[in-house]
């Protein structure tokens, strides 16, 4: 089902507290706009669910439009981190346009540039931004994975910069992994680009997959970083290309491709992108232990 043509007008009815009401971002199934509540800017999504299962349903009978949303609105209540966005005043609601069902919710508008726009118009990162990026995401990832859930879509579009003290955040929570949830999508979901190796081996994500797998995909964003290159599709034409060689080719270090970075921090995104979850690191703090010696050893401010 396509999103329907929402107006501003539209918006500012569903929403009357809202002013300033501006179109941000459409597709699929999903429109963004922002809107001034209170003072403060927030984004205003809406999604468009299967009509003939919006209410009166057992959660796990919804579709997987709202149950992403659901998922998408719990994590942000749950979590308290500067480093993931957050919920805004609005929680998830229902509405009908036209007869058009509408779910939506709110949540903070982060004003700033993502990584994939950064890469395409500056380059790649300096030392020193690739580690504040690298503690910012292992903050995210730990305040997930408290409520054993794992963020599943890690990605340079998924990652912005504040305009306003360069913290990194993590957007996105529809598609967050619940390892103690039953319902389930029944096939894998996310960016393929960024999978983990263990992400596409549906059949024992539960036993599997935990907060290393966003690791990995977090490891592959530091790569691009800091290189300009993706680990993963030299040689490759297709998706499938990539998923192979996500699961089974060694990527040069990126050392190798940027002599300057320091070899430490080099060993480190090489660590990140092991096949097996254990030769990762075994715990956050491990890993932000070593992210701190790079900037012992090399005098980063």
């Amino acid at each position: 089902m396509a999103i329907p043509q929402l107006t501003i007008e539209q918006v500012q009815a569903i929403i009357p507290s809202a002013a300033d009401i501006q179109e941000v971002d459409r597709g699929g199934q999903k429109i963004v706009f922002s809107g001034i509540i209170d003072g403060r800017k927030y984004a205003l999504k809406f999604m468009a669910p299967n009509p003939s299962q919006v209410s009166g349903q057992n959660s796990e009978f919804l579709d997987d439009v709202t149950s992403r949303a659901q998922r998408e609105v719990e994590t942000m209540q749950q979590c308290s981190t500067p480093h993931l966005v957050g919920m805004g005043p609005i929680g998830l609601n229902t509405t009908d346009i036209m007869g058009d069902p509408l779910i939506y919710f709110s949540e903070e508008f982060v004003e700033g540039e993502n990584l994939r726009s950064h890469l395409q118009s500056n380059g790649v990162f300096s030392v020193s931004e690739l580690v504040r990026l690298a503690f910012h995401m292992s903050e995210a990832i730990k305040a997930i994975w408290q409520f054993s859930k794992i963020h599943r879509d890690i990605k340079p579009g998924n990652i912005m910069r504040r305009n306003d003290n360069g913290n990194f955040v993590l957007l996105d929570m529809g598609l967050v992994f619940d390892l103690q949830d039953e319902s389930l999508s029944v096939c894998p979901v996310g960016t393929p680009l960024y999978f983990s190796p263990e992400q596409m081996d549906f059949n024992n994500r539960r036993t599997i997959m935990n907060f290393r797998s966003d690791l990995f995909s977090l490891g592959t964003v530091m790569y691009e970083m800091a290189t300009g290159h993706h680990p993963f599709t030299q040689g490759a034409t297709t998706t499938w290309d990539v998923l192979g060689n996500i699961a089974n080719a060694i990527p040069q270090a990126p050392r190798t491709l940027r002599q300057e970075l320091p070899e430490k921090l080099s060993d480190i995104i090489m660590r990140l992108l092991a096949k097996r979850p254990a030769l990762r690191y075994r715990s956050i703090e491990l890993f932000q232990r070593a992210l701190l010696e790079v900037e012992i050893e090399g005098g980063i401010q």
